[in-house]
């Protein structure tokens, strides 16, 4: 982090300015939560919007629904790339008002769309998406917490999951229209908020404050060292992962950042079907009313409380055990999904809440892992780029929706499964290469 001392006198200035420091960075991050809650993923609170849908209209097709939310999930994957180049090249404030501005546009398409209207459905679904761009850009206000940065990160990945209770909030009333206008003039108003306070560059770091001259005697030559102002500049240097390069081209190209993307992208494929088909599923073993869908998105936005816990531990013993632990987490989830009917739907409650912080802690280690060990410098682009490949990947929940629909999702649900536990050997690698890190660094 930078740290700026202006010194007058016996220091009470430096003091001061400390404060409104450490005051200012929480205040960013406050926002970086709030706007990260409000609209980073709000697509993945689908379960309820789905069922308001059919019952606006019962003979809508789920092949139908199916690509209105893919759509919206895959502009929240892919659309992060754009992001993460654009905020790279054209700063924070400007990438995440653009981001916004899409969230005005596809949330009042979404609330004046006709019964029906599939086409103006998919089309709000994905600009909503593209409000992931938002977190993406203010994740790397963690640079001004160096003490716990992968706590920080993994606080806004909470506020992306949090993020997930909107649509069951504004399908409450049963109004799809007045819901959405709520949820657009509440996007347009946070727009404005990030168009003042955010920074235009790409980083959250301070910069020094001028002097204020009115405030100095004109005669320099009665001041004593201790009155001439002084910034002092700490700038946080990468303590892990130092193998992986300073340069974007030797960062991407190193096995880790491979490692990470492909990762990734096959444990995102599977987590981006369970939400797609899990109100379906859930109709098929017996939720006639469709309360599991409301529970579905109640769970998924309250394990963001453990948000923070993750990222703790992962400060603590490092990215690849906790990207294990959540990987273990879906592919147990999916276990249960496949269980016959007659186990009764309570224990797909167990299912879906193990489902939820897998999910948390796959999002949070993901981005967690490009901040501790590539740094924040080409943060956009990574990150980006990582969002991209596993969005087109991610396309694959399409056809296995149309086999769940078409053939029942046992099969589906089974294959998941097996995709998931192919990456656990990847976890164990990381885990055993940052454990030699954590005995290297003892050493020296």
């Amino acid at each position: 982090m930078v740290a700026l001392i202006h010194r007058r006198g016996v220091g009470g200035a430096a003091m001061t300015m400390g404060a409104a420091r450490g005051a200012h960075r929480w205040a960013l991050f406050a926002l970086a939560f709030i706007a990260s809650a409000l609209v980073a993923g709000t697509v993945y609170g689908w379960p309820p919007l789905r069922r308001l849908l059919l019952e606006e209209d019962s003979n809508a097709s789920e092949k139908a629904l199916g690509a209105v939310f893919t759509a919206g999930s895959w502009s929240v994957q892919g659309g992060r790339f754009v992001a993460g180049i654009s905020r790279d090249h054209f700063g924070t404030r400007f990438t995440c008002c653009a981001c916004l501005a899409c969230v005005v546009a596809g949330a009042a398409m979404i609330a004046l769309a006709k019964v029906g209207d599939d086409a103006s459905l998919t089309a709000g679904m994905f600009a909503v998406g593209l409000g992931s761009g938002v977190q993406l850009c203010v994740q790397p206000v963690a640079v001004l917490f160096p003490e716990y940065s992968s706590t920080i990160m993994s606080a806004l990945s909470g506020a992306f999951q949090i993020s997930g209770l909107v649509f069951l909030a504004l399908t409450a009333g049963g109004d799809r229209k007045i819901g959405f206008l709520v949820f657009a003039g509440a996007a347009a108003a946070l727009l404005a908020t990030c168009a003042f306070a955010l920074p235009r560059g790409t980083s959250f770091l301070e910069t020094p404050a001028a002097v204020d001259d009115d405030n100095v005697d004109d005669d320099s030559s009665t001041r004593g060292p201790e009155d001439v102002p002084v910034t002092v500049v700490v700038v946080p240097t990468r303590k892990e992962g130092l193998m992986n390069g300073e340069t974007r081209s030797e960062q991407m190209s190193s096995p880790e950042f491979i490692g990470l993307v492909a990762w990734f992208t096959i444990v995102v494929c599977p987590a981006q079907f369970f939400i797609s088909t899990i109100g379906y599923q859930m109709e098929q073993k017996g939720d006639v009313n469709g309360s599991y869908s409301s529970i579905f998105s109640a769970t998924y936005g309250a394990v963001a409380i453990f948000a923070a816990v993750g990222g703790r531990v992962a400060d603590a013993v490092g990215c690849g055990a906790c990207q294990g632990f959540a990987t273990a987490c879906i592919a147990f989830s999916f276990a249960i999904l496949a269980l016959p009917s007659s186990a009764g739907l309570e224990v797909q409650g167990l299912g879906m809440t193990v489902y939820s912080l897998g999910r948390l802690f796959i999002f949070a280690m993901y981005f967690s892992n490009i901040g501790r060990r590539f740094g924040f410098v080409n943060y956009g682009t990574l990150a980006g780029v990582g969002l991209l490949i596993s969005a087109i990947w991610s396309l694959l929940q399409y056809p296995l929706l149309a086999w769940a629909v078409d053939s029942g999702a046992t099969g589906a649900n089974v294959l998941c499964m097996c995709m998931l536990c192919a990456t656990m050997p990847y976890t164990v690698w990381l885990a055993k290469r940052e454990r030699l890190e954590r005995i290297e660094r003892r050493k020296s």
